[in-house]
Formats: structure tokens, sequence, C-alpha cells
């Protein structure tokens, strides 16, 4: 499949890309082969881009070269205009806390702990008062419609509220980036059609989505969509 340069309207005149990937690839020595082909990728402030195609196609490396989990072995990465190959670990890792909030297909949440809980542990340490935090928590609950729910345990929750607890703590630090690796696959429809349209508001509100998922959310926003037929190849635009 041929790579072409991805491009969206920009959503403030002559803003520069927040994600811009130029030739951007991941390859491994040995078996493992190519995770991603080289491929561009500039995605604007404020946009919701879709990512499809089956296992193996690079949906999730591509989240977690932008997610500055990983780097890339081929090509560059601009994030906001810096080149991310100049940043250190700790510099990265910074980055991700202030920028950038994850939410996975299966959230790494703690079982035996309150809702409340697991939203508050991205600020713990970040100075705040205890007071803060719970603030800052319940707020994020509330964001997502678990405001009655704070203090039920995770383990007891529904999976479709799991995954609101896993988008509220993604949400707690107010990222302006939002990582979404297929956060719908686990769930039935109603419950991922409730998911979608969580996700579809959080961007309405002003966030930059990159989503790995099923239909549901092309369907639901007119999203640029991204496509990948067969493993490990760059992902085509689809407007």
């Amino acid at each position: 499949m041929a790579t072409r340069p991805l491009t969206a309207p920009a959503s403030r005149p002559g803003a520069q890309p927040l994600i811009d990937l130029r030739e951007a690839g991941v390859s491994y020595p040995g078996p493992q082969g190519t995770a991603l082909r080289p491929m561009d990728l500039a995605v604007r402030h404020g946009e919701l881009v879709t990512l499809t195609g089956p296992a193996g196609s690079g949906k999730s490396t591509l989240l977690s070269v932008v997610g500055l989990l990983q780097r890339p072995t081929t090509g560059t990465y601009l994030l906001n205009g810096s080149d991310t190959a100049k940043l250190g670990d700790r510099e990265r890792t910074a980055l991700r806390g202030r920028l950038m909030g994850f939410v996975f297909q299966r959230p790494p949440l703690l079982p035996a702990r309150s809702a409340l809980d697991n939203v508050m542990l991205p600020v713990l340490y970040t100075g705040l008062t205890k007071q803060q935090r719970i603030s800052a928590a319940t707020e994020a609950l509330e964001r997502v419609g678990l405001r009655q729910r704070l203090r039920v345990i995770v383990g007891e929750l529904p999976a479709s509220e799991r995954q609101r607890v896993a988008i509220a703590r993604a949400i707690v630090t107010d990222p302006s980036l939002l990582l979404c690796d297929d956060p719908t696959a686990s769930l039935d429809q109603a419950a991922a059609e409730q998911i979608v349209g969580l996700l579809v508001s959080l961007h309405k509100d002003g966030r930059t989505l990159l989503v790995a998922t099923r239909e549901q959310l092309t369907a639901a926003h007119r999203s640029r969509r991204l496509g990948g037929g067969a493993p490990a190849t760059a992902l085509d635009a689809d407007r």
C-alpha cells in the first residue's frame, strides 16, 4: 500500500501540527521485523483521527510512538514543533505526563481500590494537596458520568464503567492530547456506543484525539480516518 502525506485543516490559521511524523517507522532485528512501515502523518491541534485495520497493521505501534513510549527507528517525529529525538528520557516522561492521556483496551486499573483512588494516581506526585487531588479526581469522574460511583471498588464495576474510570484517569491532568488504543473492543454494542459518545464529547471540549477503534467512532463523528489493510503497512488517509 502506497504511503502519502496525511494532512488536515488547521484548527487555527497558520498553526503548526501537534503531531508531525515524517517517514517515521519502527522495525526490530530478527524475526519480529517491521512493526510500522515508514509513514507521514500530520495531526492538528483539536483534530480527531481514527485508526482502523486488522491486528498487526501497526495501530498500537503508532500510538506508542506518538505517546513517546518508544522511539521510531527511522524518520523523525516532531511534537508541537520539537524534534523528539533530542529529548532525554526524563524530558519525554515529563512531556508525556503534562501533555498526554492514555486509554487502553484493557485498562491497568487497581481492581481492589475505589474508582476515586484509581483516578487520583496520576496526580499523586504533582504537589497538590490531598483535598486538591480528591477534587480533581471527583471532577474527572463526574465528567465521565460516574459522580455517584466514586467509592465503589473498581473490580465490582461492569466493564463499561471500568473503561469510564480509565478515561477519567486519563483526563484528570487535563491533557490536550488523548491516545486511545481500541477502548471499545471488549465492550458490547451499547456500552461501546456510550464510550464513543464520551470520547466525541471530550473532543468537542477542544482535545486532540488519536484513536485506534472499531467503526463506531468513525460513524459517530466526522473524524479523519486512517486505515491499513495489511500488517505493518503505512496507514492511508480516508476523509
